[in-house]
This record gives structure tokens, sequence and C-alpha cells, in this order.
């Protein structure tokens, strides 16, 4: 399984479900693939709340289905008119994202996570010695590794951020 972490500034929940809309989101989200920080990945978000996706119709779509109820033919009815400007598109569940409030983020389970990435960078550096370091197998090593510091930075900059705005955002996680 592979996730993708994102940090919302503003994240319109609704109920059990979110609105998405990507221009909420901070940056280009971080993609986690390397199976053992996979593992890792899971644990830390197990106390995330689980949330349904519903895409957010755009305002061009909304606005072209607009001018179509305003070319009606004036031949119908004032009340047909009114009932096709006013019905809203259907929308559809398109996933499932595991959120968290930035600064609801449980300072033990943060702490855990990063004493695990810690065992993790120490392990996968232990590993490597001139004999495999420009070898294929070395690669899964290094891809964990990088993976490790893109958390870290990212985690750090939003979770540890004295900022207002980025205490009141939500860290989401979304499974590819």
């Amino acid at each position: 399984m592979k996730y993708t972490l994102n940090f919302s500034l503003k994240l319109e929940k609704n109920g059990s479900h979110i609105i998405y809309n990507p221009e909420d989101f901070v940056e280009k989200p971080i993609l986690i693939s390397v199976p053992d920080v996979v593992k890792l990945f899971e644990d830390f978000i197990e106390t995330f709340e689980e949330v349904g996706i519903v895409e957010q119709a755009s305002t061009r779509s909304i606005q072209s289905k607009k001018k179509e109820t305003d070319n009606v033919s004036s031949q119908e009815q004032p009340s047909e008119q009114k009932s096709a400007a006013t019905s809203a598109p259907l929308k559809g569940l398109s996933g499932r994202v595991s959120i968290c409030k930035s600064k609801e983020l449980g300072e033990a389970v943060l702490n855990q996570f990063c004493t695990e990435l810690t065992k993790y960078l120490q392990e996968s550096c232990s590993k490597l010695a001139p004999e495999n370091f420009l070898s294929e197998e070395s690669s899964l090593s290094f891809s964990g590794l990088r993976e490790v510091f893109e958390i870290r930075n990212y985690l750090a900059k939003y979770t540890k951020s004295a900022k207002k705005n980025y205490q009141e955002g939500y860290i989401a996680v979304f499974i590819i």
C-alpha cells in the first residue's frame, strides 16, 4: 500500500467526510511507498480520524450548467426554470482519508513515531558499506532514507510550528 502525506490550512469537513479541494493544500504531497517506512507510517496514523472524500464540483462546471439553465426555452413555465436552476449535482464518495488536526496530534504518538523513524535511519545506515554503496540492493535503503527525511521535514514544519494557521491546519493522509 502507498500513502501521500498532505497538509491543509483549511479543510472543509462535513460530518464524516471532507470536501476535496486541491487548492486547500499547502504544498505538494509526500509519497510514502517503501514497505518498511509504510509500516511505520501505518502505526503512526492509527489514531487519525478516517473520513470519506467528496469531490467538489468546480466553479467552472457550475457556471456552465447555470448558462445552460439560463438558456432554457422561453416556452417552459417559470416553475420548471426555477427547479432546473436550483438543482445541485449529486456528490459521490470518491475515497477515504485519515486526518488529524495539527494541534491535536498527541505528543506521545509523535514521539513514538520519531523514535521508530530514528531506529529505521540507524539500521538503514548501518547496512550501507563501500562494497554495496552503488549496488542495486542498496537502492531501497536510499529510497527509505529519502522518505524518512521528507516526513521529518514535513512534520517539523507543520506540527512544531508556532504559526497559528499551521496549528489550526490538518494533516491528511491519502491512500493510493
